[in-house]
């Protein structure tokens, strides 16, 4: 052998792993303080029940559905409760500025204290520009509507641990997004949850057509879960079929190559529930068109972890800045066909 080849090291080499490290390293995590530690749950119950505790460790999930579903709403709804458990978090936006995440936060936790009692996003927005006809900063302001103080004060405690990342579609690269991923690893200590909204936005070198570049986009994305450990939730746009009137939006009306349903190990897709559900329930009840409009239908499309086909409903409370996270199992027929009533 040339003695200037350096020797294979398995020790050093991160891909060589014994079995015999993962029983013990395993049977340490088991005994730990943390031995969930390779879930980072949404916060939604019956969602994480569905898919075995939460996002999993090295794992890419996708969100997908029509606009105006609420698929930021809910990415970002989940980054927030990894950050309240402890976990931190980084989200890349490609769409929102940092204040509006920030907005949409306040506004959360101040639906979080008392639904019934609290400000809207709308109302928040005016305090950060300025204009609600008050004076001072923005704690000052913020006392003047219900529960804004004690929203700040809570965004303010998990604030630390919550990265937004402003994206944009010409300059943030896969390899910008892995090195933002490091420093806050290097900074924290820990694996963070990584928000990307949404996936079709990040920046790929010219000279590839549009499916090639989301297929180079999502297995990266899937190489960076695994790389550091971590899960990452991704927002997937929908295709002109996936928004036509009188289809269903499913797994394979993602904007995209086939990867996006190869790649990812969790695929979940929002669609309105007045849309998708079947026409008697609409024809014998006059006011469920109406009701059903309210709430969201998220699927789960695909989860390699183990159960798939779940239909969960939540209410959708977008003018708070989220969802109600207590939803239910959907009760009534589904179908492919949109459903239209007057």
């Amino acid at each position: 052998m040339d003695p200037a080849q350096p020797r294979f090291n398995p020790i050093m080499d991160p891909k060589f792993t014994p079995l015999m490290e993962v029983l013990e390293r395993t049977d340490q995590r088991l005994r730990s303080d943390s031995p969930d530690a390779t879930f980072w749950p949404t916060g939604f119950g019956v969602l994480d029940d569905a898919i075995g505790g939460g996002l999993r460790a090295g794992s890419l999930s996708l969100i997908a559905g029509p606009q105006g579903l609420g698929k930021s709403t809910f990415a970002l709804q989940v980054a927030r409760n990894a950050v309240v458990s402890g976990r931190p978090a980084i989200y890349f936006s490609y769409e929102l500025e940092a204040e509006n995440l920030l907005m949409k936060l306040v506004g959360l936790e101040a639906a979080e204290m008392d639904p019934m009692e609290c400000p809207s996003i709308q109302q928040i927005r005016s305090v950060f520009e300025a204009t609600d006809g008050t004076e001072g900063g923005l704690v000052d302001r913020m006392q003047a509507l219900p529960n804004g103080v004690q929203a700040l004060l809570q965004v303010h405690s998990y604030a630390e641990r919550f990265v937004a990342y402003r994206s944009t579609s010409m300059h943030t690269t896969l390899d910008v997004i892995a090195d933002a991923i490091k420093e806050l690893i290097s900074r924290t200590g820990e694996s963070p949850l990584v928000v990307v909204d949404y996936l079709q936005k990040v920046c790929e070198p010219e000279g590839a057509d549009d499916n090639e570049k989301i297929t180079r986009i999502t297995e990266r994305l899937k190489d960076l879960s695994i790389e550091f450990a971590c899960p990452v939730l991704a927002v997937a746009a929908a295709d002109r079929e996936g928004l036509e009137p009188g289809s269903r939006m499913r797994a394979r009306h993602m904007r995209g190559s086939t990867a996006l349903a190869y790649e990812p190990d969790l695929v979940m897709i929002l669609n309105t529930k007045t849309d998708i559900v079947a026409k008697h329930h609409l024809v014998y009840d006059g006011e469920a068109a109406a009701r059903f409009r309210n709430y969201a239908v998220l699927t789960i499309e695909k989860n390699r972890s183990g159960f798939d086909g779940g239909e969960f409903e939540f209410r959708k409370r977008f003018e708070q800045g989220r969802f109600e996270t207590n939803g239910k199992v959907v009760t009534e027929k589904l179908v492919d066909e949109r459903v239209f009533t007057e």
